[in-house]
């Protein structure tokens, strides 16, 4: 039996949201490295400290984020439009970070969590491996199309 990677992309879950973000942020810090990075990923970096203290650590990565996006479309081709799906993707997630009862009645933004207990930390877990797991499954679709010569860039999938 095989499993097929499914990614609950709706969810409000803020840990779930948080670990698909570091995912996406990861894989965006790879791709402006042209997948030759040879230091630590910002996952293998900040995992720990992103599943367990959210708000101290996503502060960092933004700016890292915004660093490598930079960096991306600096490489031009097919890097540089990478940029935009990739920066739409990182849109999807930040906007299910939503107003909570508790901050719409302090009149407060959204806002990362500060800390996840261990239930948390599994959702987030859950949120980085299948947000890893959904970005594979395109590679290996339009890998698929590129050697039957079927593969159209306005397909939904190019879009990731």
């Amino acid at each position: 039996m095989e499993i097929q990677p499914k990614l609950t992309a709706d969810t409000a879950d803020p840990a779930y949201n948080c670990g698909r973000l570091l995912a996406v942020f990861d894989d965006l810090q790879r791709r402006s490295h042209e997948w030759k990075l040879t230091g630590s990923s910002v996952a293998e970096r900040y995992y720990a400290s992103a599943s367990a203290a959210p708000a101290t650590t996503f502060g960092i990565l933004w700016r890292l984020h915004l660093h490598h996006l930079k960096k991306l479309r600096s490489l031009g081709g097919k890097y540089a439009a990478a940029a935009a799906p990739i920066e739409r993707k990182i849109w999807e997630i930040a906007v299910l970070f939503g107003q909570t009862p508790e901050l719409a009645a302090r009149r407060a933004p959204p806002d990362f969590p500060r800390t996840l207990d261990l239930q948390a930390q599994g959702r987030f877990a859950l949120g980085f491996y299948q947000q890893k797991a959904e970005g594979q499954a395109g590679i290996a679709a339009r890998a698929a199309r590129d050697l039957d010569g079927t593969n159209d860039q306005t397909t939904e999938e190019t879009k990731e």
